[in-house]
């Protein structure tokens, strides 16, 4: 009687694929949530509205930063 074969599952610690395909879409989820609030958040900080939020398609005109105007003499 031939001895069974021993298959072990690919695994990172105790992340197993089928944990991962499981899981995956609540933590996209949480993921995107968490950049909103950030976002949200950090609205009011002039180089998150210059860097990111002005450079949104469509409602990127609304967090649109000014230049200062610049004294000539």
């Amino acid at each position: 009687m031939p001895a069974p074969k021993i298959a072990t599952v690919p695994h990172f610690g105790f992340i197993t694929p089928e944990k991962l395909v499981r899981v995956a879409p609540s933590a996209a989820v949480w993921g995107a949530a968490a950049g909103a609030a950030v976002l949200l958040l950090g609205s009011d900080i002039p180089i998150i509205k210059r860097d990111i939020l002005s450079k949104v398609p469509f409602v990127g005109s609304y967090w649109a930063v000014a230049a200062p105007a610049q004294d000539e003499e």
